[in-house]
C-alpha cells in the first residue's frame, strides 16, 4: 500500500510542477502578445504602418493597461533574449 501511495504523491508532485512551470511561460506569452497588440496599435509613433485611425481610436480606452505595461517595460529592454531564455529554463 505504501508503494502506491509514493507513486500517487510522486504524481501529484510532478503534476504541481509542471503546471507551474507552464503557468509562468503562459503569463510570458501573454504579455508578449499584449506588447505585440500594442506596437500594432501605436506603431505609428515608432514609424511603423498603421491601422486605420478610426479602429485605433475605438480601441484606445482598451489600451490603457497595455500602454502602462508598455511603459514599465520600456525600462526593462536591455536584453530580451535574455528575458525569454530565463522565462523558458534554458541553460
Amino acid at each position: 500500500m505504501s508503494l502506491i501511495r509514493r507513486f500517487i504523491d510522486a504524481l501529484r508532485d510532478f503534476a504541481k510542477g509542471f503546471a507551474a512551470t507552464s503557468t509562468s511561460v503562459l503569463e510570458a506569452e501573454l504579455k508578449e502578445m499584449e506588447n505585440a497588440f500594442t506596437v500594432i496599435l501605436l506603431g505609428a509613433l515608432a514609424g511603423f504602418p498603421a491601422p486605420p485611425s478610426f479602429i485605433g481610436l475605438s480601441l484606445l480606452p482598451s489600451l490603457e493597461r497595455e500602454i502602462k505595461v508598455m511603459l514599465s517595460r520600456s525600462g526593462n529592454l536591455d536584453d530580451v533574449f535574455a528575458d525569454w531564455f530565463s522565462t523558458l529554463d534554458f541553460g
